[in-house]
This record gives C-alpha cells, sequence and structure tokens, in this order.
C-alpha cells in the first residue's frame, strides 16, 4: 500500500493545525469584533453626554483610558487563544485519534489470540498502512495456527493409522508363531498353510514400511529429483507390460489408446512409473468388477496427460478430493487386503507435484477416471 504524499500524516497533522489556527483567528475575531461594537456604542454615549446633541462642550482625554479601549488584558488574551486553538485541534482531529483507539484495539484482541475481525483500513495515510499489514499479519497468523492445528491432527492420525496398520498384521504373525512353535500337533500341511500366512503378513508389512519411507521421500520440500526427456508413448506400453500378469489373475481386459506422435516430458522415469504403478494397482483393485482398464495418453493445453480408467465401484463425490491424503480409503474398513495401505494416491500426488504437474479423478456412470497432467517439453538436440 504506498501512500500519497498529500495524504501522508504529517500533511494531515499540518492540515489539522492549520484548520485549528484558523478556525481560533475566526472566533476570536467575532469576539473582539462584538467587543469593539460594544464599546463604540459606550464611547457614543459617553460623546452624547460631554458635547451634547448640538455638539457643544468639552471632553477630557482621561475619560479614555487603556482599560476602556481594551476589554481584555494582553496576557488573558494569549491565554484564551492557546485554549481555544487545543480546542479546535481536539475536535477537528477527533476522528482520526478514535482511527487511532481502533488500531490499538486491535491489536489489543490479536495479543489475546482473537484472529477473527480485522482493523478497518480508512485512508491511505500511514496508520492505514499499519492497519492494513497489521490484518495480513492476522491473517497470516490466523493460517500458521490453522496449519500448526492440522499438522497437529494429521501427526495423532498418522500415529494412529500406522499403528493399527502395523498392529493388524504384526498380530496375525505372532499368532500363528505361536502355533507354529507350540502346536507339535499340527500336521505337515497345517504348518505350511500357517508359515504362508505368516510370510503374506510380514510383506504385508513390508510394503507398509516401504510406502511409508516413499511417501515421506517425495514431498516436494525434501527431494530433488533429476529430469531428463521422456516420451509418454515409449514410456507407457512398458509399464501397460508390467501389469499383465495381475490383469490376467483378476481377468480383467486391458485396452489402450495412446496419443498418434510424441509425447515429451521432462520428467524423472522412475518415480513417473511408480506413480502410473499406483493407478493401474488402484485400477486393477477396484476395477475388478468392471472387467476392462482403459489406458490413454495425449495432450491438452500444452500439458500431455495420461488417463486410466476403470469400470467398478463409482467413487462418491463427497470422497473424491480426499482420495490423495494419506491412509484415506473410500472403504470404511482398514483392510489390508481390500484397501492396501492407503499411500498409493498420496504417494503419486507427491511425485506428480515433484514434476509440477497435477492429478485428478472423476467417477460416475461412466467410469472412474484418474488422470495425471504433465507440462509437455520439447526434446533437446
Amino acid at each position: 500500500m504506498k501512500v500519497r504524499r498529500f495524504k501522508s500524516f504529517r500533511f494531515k497533522m499540518a492540515m489539522y493545525m492549520f484548520l485549528s489556527v484558523l478556525a481560533t483567528l475566526v472566533t476570536e475575531g467575532i469576539i473582539f469584533m462584538g467587543i469593539y461594537l460594544y464599546e463604540t456604542e459606550i464611547i457614543a454615549g459617553e460623546y452624547k453626554k460631554v458635547w451634547g446633541t448640538a455638539g457643544q462642550g468639552a471632553m477630557s482625554v482621561q475619560n479614555f483610558t487603556l482599560s476602556q479601549s481594551t476589554a481584555l488584558d494582553v496576557f488573558v488574551i494569549m491565554i484564551f487563544t492557546v485554549l481555544l486553538l487545543l480546542m479546535y485541534f481536539i475536535l477537528i482531529s477527533h476522528s482520526f485519534v478514535t482511527y487511532v483507539r481502533e488500531i490499538i484495539s486491535g491489536i489489543e484482541r490479536m495479543k489475546n489470540g482473537d484472529f477473527t475481525e480485522e482493523i478497518p483500513v480508512r485512508g491511505e495515510d500511514e496508520f492505514s498502512e499499519i492497519a492494513d499489514s497489521i490484518n495480513e499479519m492476522s491473517r497470516n497468523l490466523s493460517q500458521n495456527m490453522e496449519s500448526q492445528k492440522v499438522a497437529e491432527r494429521t501427526k495423532d492420525e498418522l500415529i494412529t493409522n500406522v499403528a493399527h496398520d502395523l498392529r493388524t498384521p504384526l498380530t496375525s504373525i505372532l499368532g500363528y508363531l505361536d502355533l507354529l512353535t507350540q502346536g507339535d500337533f499340527l500336521t505337515d500341511d497345517q504348518r505350511q498353510k500357517y508359515l504362508s500366512i505368516v510370510s503374506n503378513k510380514a510383506r504385508q508389512l513390508e510394503t507398509l514400511v516401504k510406502d511409508l519411507f516413499d511417501y515421506t521421500r517425495y514431498d516436494k520440500d525434501k527431494v530433488k529429483i533429476k529430469k531428463e526427456i521422456l516420451d509418454l508413448n515409449l514410456f507407457m506400453p512398458q509399464i501397460v507390460d508390467e501389469f499383465y500378469p495381475s490383469f490376467v489373475d483378476n481377468q480383467l481386459e486391458c485396452r489402450t489408446d495412446f496419443y498418434d506422435g510424441a509425447l515429451n516430458i521432462e520428467g524423472n522415469g522412475e518415480l513417473l512409473a511408480r506413480a502410473i504403478g499406483n493407478l493401474m494397482s488402484n485400477a486393477i483393485k477396484y476395477g475388478a468388477e468392471g472387467k476392462l482398464v482403459e489406458v490413454k495418453t495425449g495432450r491438452m493445453d500444452k500439458m500431455a496427460f495420461v488417463a486410466v480408467i476403470n469400470y467398478g465401484k463409482i467413487i462418491p463425490e463427497e470422497d473424491l478430493d480426499k482420495i490423495f491424503d494419506k491412509f484415506y480409503r473410500v472403504e470404511s474398513s482398514r483392510s489390508l487386503k481390500t484397501g492396501g495401505t492407503g499411500l498409493g494416491l498420496a504417494i503419486a500426488k507427491n511425485i506428480v507435484t515433484l514434476h509440477d504437474g497435477k492429478i485428478w479423478a472423476t467417477s460416475d456412470e461412466s467410469g472412474t477416471r484418474f488422470q495425471i497432467e504433465l507440462p509437455e517439453v520439447r526434446p533437446h538436440r
């Protein structure tokens, strides 16, 4: 906020003083004019007494002393002038003083932790600039405090979710290990079955720990990545081929529709493969009922995109904005079997953010679409 010269605090104070002096002079002028007219009447009366109506007689100079011509003493006039000047200055500057008190009151509210009410910004002087700066500081403090509260809630949720997801397979592992170590009555088939269960649960724990590590590692503020020019149309077929066994196991058909031409982006191939792979895994897990997964590439507004579409259960609209949050699962139970670790889409979002792209999802009767958009670039020669 820029303060204009003729609306500055100094100019305003000078204007207040000028108006106060002007009002004082006008007031004193009126008073002295009244006194002058009053004394003129007295002098005229004395004149008639001395000279009479015919204008004859003698009048002594002693009849007119300094006290008769001047009703007020010089000292009294000075005191009166100063008091009058102060009175007018206080009256004229009342609105300004009131505004300063509003600013002080706003600072007191901030000191007590109340950031809901802003200080009104009036005029364009230095105090208006101070009020505007205080309001901005108040908003920043309020946002920081809210961010801290969110961070605290997120930390508590993280601890709760991690504890839950670690406890469930760990409880199974310990239970089956107790059976294996103490159950002499178990047959070889039972032992093999329980060892297989323990192995699967241990792998679930490994996956959870790995996803937690990747989620924190791919935070935008914590990692710098090396990028190179990649052609999505050469990159995507390799990823689709890697998921071929999963499509077969889940009796899913995979259709591809790749852009006709080069789709060059600048990115880290390993990280992008992880992000897109998470979308593919998600489509296979939740789209098995639809029997079809579509993978498309294209370009739109100087952005290259990858879309993974499945035709399984529709994601409720209220969940679409939350599915990229860590540990969020559309299904209410926190089963690792049906919901994974709840970090796959959050990791994908972090990776896409590292590449200055965006990721979003839609879900309706026409299918559930996850789309990654990345800035398109020209390849270096």
